[in-house]
This record gives structure tokens, sequence and C-alpha cells, in this order.
């Protein structure tokens, strides 16, 4: 169970580090209905035109265009040269993928409005170019073009990248893309909804505002496609919950076959109590004396054992607690994608739990074979 706690949390910073809560990609597609007086396979390009009717919808919270090219890139005074994922986005793209500044700042509005010629580098990016030197403020060129670098990210890893990694990635201001590369269409867009309780009613009326402008049937899902955060944290949490109950089944098992274990034990006792059950009923002990007695003996073994095990489980996971997992593969120095054993409250409650079941199981019929002894065959047993 501490192992199922482990996976569900390494998986979860990857995909938080990839977007906050309620962040939603919109890809455009094909229309596979008719229209509009449209035929069936009209290729769907978002504009900028777009954001306006987006950024009114009472249900959205930050919106940014994403343009997207690979080019080269090159630092004008080092003479080193890497070809990089640039990105055109607007200042709330941070917020919502993440992205934080370990040195400098993100693009911002000033940015955006004077349509200046800075980037923000990815952490892989920055090091490439400047090794162990400050990048901010410094000069590298894109396609010609000279870049002032006004921030570096911090080392991010994230599951759920697309086009490439953000770290290997260049971010400029969206309204900068043109002096770049000659493109009159959004490659996607970037959305987060206001809170969790609308965000299915963003979701729908996304699909009604940009099939209006586009001309396609807003039930048409080939038209545009979501990439939804919140779908993927509940499809993360069905994973990992199925196998939190697997492991809690495996568990509950093991403790069962250890109640058996403390039965034999009890009926061993009973047997070789038998003339002491005897002298005891033989002096006035009523049935339920004889019942509760042993059956507060298997309880205080399975507490016991229980006790050992929870102490058990602690030194086991502050001797190998730490389990590689993903950081390896995905170049993670803060090693939280890999797995670190957690025994939680719950954990130790839902085991405290069973093994209240399993001790009063356990101790139940030895106790009521002692209780029904007859004092005087008892008085006889050698």
């Amino acid at each position: 169970m501490a192992y199922g706690n482990g996976f569900h949390s390494a998986l979860e910073v990857g995909f938080r580090r990839a977007f906050s809560s309620g962040t939603v990609v919109i890809w455009s597609g094909q229309t596979s209905m008719q229209a509009g007086g449209e035929r069936a396979g009209k290729r769907i390009y978002f504009k900028e035109s777009d954001l306006e009717p987006l950024q009114q919808l009472g249900t959205i919270k930050y919106v940014s265009p994403e343009y997207v090219e690979t080019l080269p890139l090159v630092y004008v005074y080092g003479l080193k040269q890497t070809s990089s994922t640039v990105r055109g986005v607007a200042p709330e793209y941070a917020v919502m993928r993440s992205e934080e500044a370990e040195f400098g700042r993100f693009i911002n509005a000033d940015d955006i409005e004077k349509r200046r010629r800075v980037a923000f580098l990815g952490s892989e990016v920055a090091k490439k170019l400047f090794g162990n030197s400050p990048a901010v403020g410094e000069t590298i060129r894109i396609k010609g073009l000279s870049f002032e670098i006004v921030g570096v990210m911090t080392q991010k890893v994230s599951f759920s990248n697309y086009y490439s990694p953000d770290k290997y990635c260049v971010f400029i201001p969206f309204t900068t893309v043109r002096q770049l590369w000659n493109q009159d269409y959004v490659d996607n867009l970037v959305i987060q909804s206001m809170s969790p309780s609308v965000h299915s009613q963003m979701l729908k009326q996304v699909r009604e505002v940009l099939g209006s402008r586009h001309s396609f049937n807003p039930r048409d899902e080939r038209a545009i496609t979501f990439n939804d955060s919140v779908e993927n944290m509940q499809m993360l949490s069905g994973i990992t919950g199925g196998l939190k109950i697997v492991l809690s089944i495996i568990g509950a098992l093991t403790l069962m076959i250890g109640g058996i274990g403390v039965m034999n034990i009890m009926l061993v006792s009973v047997t070789e109590r038998t003339r002491e059950i005897g002298v005891r009923k033989a002096l006035g002990a009523k049935r339920r004396h004889i019942l509760s007695q042993f059956l507060l003996e298997a309880m205080f073994i399975t507490f016991l054992g229980g006790l050992l095990g929870i102490g058990l489980s602690n030194l086991i996971i502050m001797i190998a607690g730490h389990r590689p997992f993903l950081a390896d593969m995905l170049e993670d120095p803060t090693k939280q994608t890999d797995i670190f054993l957690v025994l939680s409250p719950d954990v130790v409650a839902v085991a405290s739990g069973i093994l209240i079941v399993v001790g009063l199981l356990s101790g139940l019929w030895p106790a009521m074979r002692a209780s029904r002894t007859d004092p005087i065959e008892s008085l006889r047993y050698e």
C-alpha cells in the first residue's frame, strides 16, 4: 500500500509539472460532419482573432495562442549553435504550463504590446549555449534576428510533453512570430477554466464558439480535440487507484493468513489450559468470562503483531524508501519522479481496521470452544 501511494505521487508530480489544474490544449483537425454549407473533411485553422471571443467567456480564466517552429539558434558572442523548438506564446502561458523562471522572468504584457524581440530559454537550451555562465541579458540570433534573453527556465520534468520537452524550447512573444516565419494561423490554443465547477461547461462553450467561427458542427469531435489536464488526472487516479485496491487486497489476504496462524495458536492454548478453564468454572466463572478472556488474548496477539509490522514497515521505508522510477530517464535532478514509499495515516488506519476484524475472527472459535468446556471433564484432563 505504501508503494501504491508512492507510485501515485511520482506520476502526479510529472503531470502537475506539465499543466496547472484546469488547463486544456486545443488542437485543430478536420471536420467529419457537414455543417454551414461546408463539406466534411475541411481543415480547421485557428486565428489570433479567435482569442477575444474566447476571453469573453465567463468560464475561461486564461487564453494563449501557441505558434511552434523548429529553428536554428546562435549565441552571438560565444559562437555556439543549436536547434530548438521556438514557441510564440502569451504571458498567461507560463501559468497554465507551469513554466517557472530560475533566472530572470517570463514574457510579459509589455513584450507582447511592443513586439519585443525577447526570449525565455528552456534549461537545456541555456546549458547548451552558455554552459554554467549567466544567460540573462545575453543575445542570441534566431533566423538572423537578435533576441535578448530575459529569463531561463528552472529544471523542469513532465510526462505530458507535446512537440518537444519544454526544457529544450525557446519562448518568445506571439506578436513577434511573424518576424521569424510567415504563418497566418495559430498551431494550437491553450486555455484554463475559471474553476473546476465550470470546467465541463467551458469545454462545451469553446466548441460552440469555435464551431460558429469556423463553420463546423460543435458535436464534431474530429474538428477540434482537447488535451484536457482534468481528464488526464482522472485517468491517472483511476490507474493508481486500481493498483492501490489490488495491493490492499493482497495486504488483507496476508493479514487473514496471519489470522489463521493466531487461531491455531489459540486453539493450542485452549487445549493446554483445559484444567485452568475447569478450575475457573468450578470457582464460578461464567461462559462470557472465559469467552472474553480468550478473545482479548487473541486481539492482543494480533495487535502486537500489527505494531511490529508497522514498525518494520517504517524501518524498511527509512532504509529503502527511495525506489528509482523515472528520474534517470527524464533527467530529473530533484528525484521527485522516483517512487518514495509513503506510509500514510490512511494506510495505517485501514491496516488497523483489518487487524481488529482479523483478531476478532481468529479468536472467536477458540474462545467459544473454551467457554463451552465442561468443568468436570476439564478437571479430569491430564
